[in-house]
């Protein structure tokens, strides 16, 4: 047997609560044990004597293990313990080192906490199907979320006698362009799943005039088949309305041309030997209010690929030689002020210290020859 200490932290306060864990290799699995009471797997129990509220409940083992088991212990965690917790991305990431080296047992108790969740009764309170991992309600579905398939089944009903459907039949739909950018098109023929309004942009506002709303057709998953891009064909690479590649994937490159990044300038080359050069969009960028397409690298037909890359090769030389003449000559120029700005300074100086020397011996003979006509009147 293997003991396993255990921590419940309360949000809200320092206070800390203790009890143990006992491992048994017989059923592979973690015990609770109240000792005070003298009771034996009964985790459920735990959360009425702990402080609360109770939202992490982290484990200790003899290797010096650290876990996340707050699942096993709260009895709302589904509806209400969860959401009293920090992002869960960066709590996991915060215990990936701690974790245990014993991945089949941990799996194991994972995998029964897991199946205790589906054995639990469905909420009864509407609030409590918001955002459930298990169970959805219609009313609670997104702009651009569906229940699919229409004929799903649902797995209880409400006191209202209204349907609760399994989490899994909520599919998150997109329109034409967004399932372009994840490299999918809807295919020929397809309904749109659902009809949305659409956010209303300054090319809609000009269509539409104010006169009625823009509505959007978006579509699901299943609607959509995976992007073929057009091949290059006689050395031309294939564009858009736009004359751009739209490059959101790696996909959807087309046949027989390559991605060529960090090479500015190279549509310049391209076009001084004559060859076929797109830019490659690979994003879009929402700043100034507009959503702006962005650019990243070029894409040319793979046979021009060499003798692109030797051009702008040879191209950065004979740039970098200009840069270096251009910076040999402001030296030059550099030094050359400066030598013209030392010789007028000590010009300057020279007939400044000479006229210096004169007014002062003037002075000394104004002074004397003053002193002198003083010694005689007395």
């Amino acid at each position: 047997m293997i003991l396993r200490r255990d921590l419940c932290l309360d949000r809200f306060t320092a206070d800390l609560d203790w009890w143990a864990e006992v491992y048994l290799q017989s059923m592979k699995k973690w015990i609770c044990v109240e000792c005070v009471e003298g009771k034996v797997n009964y985790p459920r129990e735990q959360e009425k004597k702990v402080t609360a509220p109770m939202a992490y409940v982290v484990s200790f083992d003899s290797d010096f293990a650290v876990k996340d088991i707050t699942k096993k212990y709260a009895k709302n965690w589904m509806s209400y313990t969860r959401k009293l917790r920090v992002d869960e991305d960066w709590w996991k990431a915060s215990l990936f080192s701690l974790k245990s080296w014993k991945t089949e047992r941990e799996a194991l108790e994972d995998a029964e906490i897991e199946a205790s969740f589906i054995k639990q009764p469905l909420p009864t309170s509407i609030s409590d199907y918001k955002n459930h991992p298990l169970y959805a309600l219609r009313r609670h579905l997104l702009k651009f979320e569906a229940l699919y398939p229409d004929t799903a089944v649902p797995v209880g009903f409400l006191k209202n006698k209204e349907p609760v459907y399994a989490r899994e039949c909520v599919k998150t739909l997109h329109s034409r362009q967004n399932w372009l950018k994840e490299a999918r098109l809807v295919r020929i023929g397809e309904e749109p799943y659902k009809i949305v309004k659409a956010r209303m942009t300054p090319r809609r506002a000009k269509v539409y005039d104010g006169k009625s709303e823009p509505m959007l057709e978006i579509f699901g998953f299943w609607q959509t088949e995976e992007y073929i891009p057009a091949p290059a064909h006689d050395g031309k690479v294939p564009r858009n309305e736009y004359g751009n590649v739209e490059l959101f994937r790696p996909s959807m490159l087309p046949g027989g041309t390559v991605h060529l990044k960090g090479m500015p300038g190279l549509n310049r080359i391209a076009r001084k030997l004559n060859i076929d050069c797109a830019a490659a969009m690979t994003g879009w960028s929402l700043h100034g209010g507009h959503n702006h397409p962005v650019m990243d690298g070029w894409v040319v037909c793979v046979e021009h690929k060499d003798v692109l890359l030797a051009a702008w090769d040879e191209e950065q030389e004979i740039a970098q030689e200009k840069e270096r003449e251009k910076k040999e000559k402001r030296v030059y120029a550099n030094w050359k002020l400066l030598i013209r700005s030392a010789l007028v300074r000590e010009r300057l100086k020279h007939r400044y210290e000479t006229f210096k020397v004169i007014l002062f011996s003037s002075f000394i003979f104004q002074f004397l020859t003053v002193k002198d006509s003083i010694s005689l009147l007395f």
